[in-house]
């Protein structure tokens, strides 16, 4: 007898980034999701109105019971969680661990959809996260998929100054995938995979494997390009946090296969579960950046 899968979806903290392309990527194969948004959010605006697959609902996010309450009423089996730990959104999902333990819920995905984090540096609280949701007993769906195309340009500050910024030498790999790529993964391996295969597990995915050399180089001498040591801090918001991500490129950090415990990047690693999307081409930087 085959394992029944996942019938039921939610997903906290829709914003633009990659909340709405995942909602999206759901609707897009009619598989029903419901959206637990904040009172006063309203990124909802930019979903269809007129989707039977889609519900939305709001709810206060420091509350597990208002939540749990919500997930329990639709029998919800997996939550995703989108928040931004950029503005400290992550310190939340200890309260929607604890709403989605209590409702029930078979699988919460942690807004990871990043690079493999360490116990401290830049983004500790994704790891003290998964510390805490063990703790109580709940299952975790972790992605890790490099770095999106789409920050390229305001990870080298080339938004902000017209030029891009390369901090140190710029010759190692990193992984990258597109928004889009991973909206649509975490909606197909959700809806397509027994839970045996997602419970308690890790996956790691890359759209394209590149240095940010290659990447400059795309640009075909359109923008200038400086090597620097530290990236400017006038008129670029976050410097000092985009230098420090760039510097973990020169020791592979910015790998889906980077391993923070060994500190070393297994590259053949940083794919390996793109094979659960079997027939997926997957986008490159330069047709996502239009180059």
């Amino acid at each position: 007898m085959s394992e029944a899968l996942f019938k039921s979806f939610a997903i906290v903290g829709a914003g633009p980034h990659i909340g709405i392309p995942i909602v999206k990527a759901f609707l897009a194969i009619g598989a029903p999701i419901l959206v637990v948004a904040r009172p006063t959010s309203t990124n909802t605006s930019a979903l269809p109105e007129d989707d039977p697959n889609l519900k939305v609902v709001r709810a206060d996010y420091t509350s597990a019971s208002e939540v749990s309450a919500i997930l329990r009423e639709n029998k919800v089996d997996v939550l995703i969680s989108t928040v931004s730990f950029i503005s400290g959104g992550v310190d939340v999902q200890d309260v929607l661990a604890d709403a989605a333990k209590e409702a029930g819920v078979k699988l919460f995905v942690p807004s990871e959809f990043g690079i493999s984090p360490p116990a401290v540096g830049l983004t500790h609280e994704k790891h003290a996260f998964a510390v805490y949701a063990k703790s109580i007993g709940l299952p975790t769906l972790r992605v890790y998929n490099g770095l999106f195309h789409d920050f390229v340009p305001w990870l080298t500050a080339l938004t902000d100054t017209g030029m891009l910024y390369i901090v140190g030498k710029g010759d190692m790999p990193g992984s990258f995938t597109a928004i889009s790529d991973v909206a649509g993964y975490v909606a197909h391996i959700l809806t397509t995979q027994p839970p045996s295969r997602l419970l308690d597990v890790e996956v790691r995915i890359e759209g394209q494997r590149a240095t940010l050399s290659e990447i400059s180089a795309l640009y075909k001498g359109s923008v200038p390009v400086v090597h620097c040591d530290a990236l400017p801090t006038e008129g670029v918001p976050a410097a000092d946090f985009r230098t420090k991500f760039q510097q973990g490129f020169d020791v592979g950090r910015a790998s889906s296969g980077w391993n923070p415990d060994t500190e070393m990047d297994d590259a053949e690693s940083a794919s390996k579960d793109n094979s659960l999307w079997e027939g997926h081409r997957w986008l490159t930087i330069g047709e996502v950046l239009g180059l």
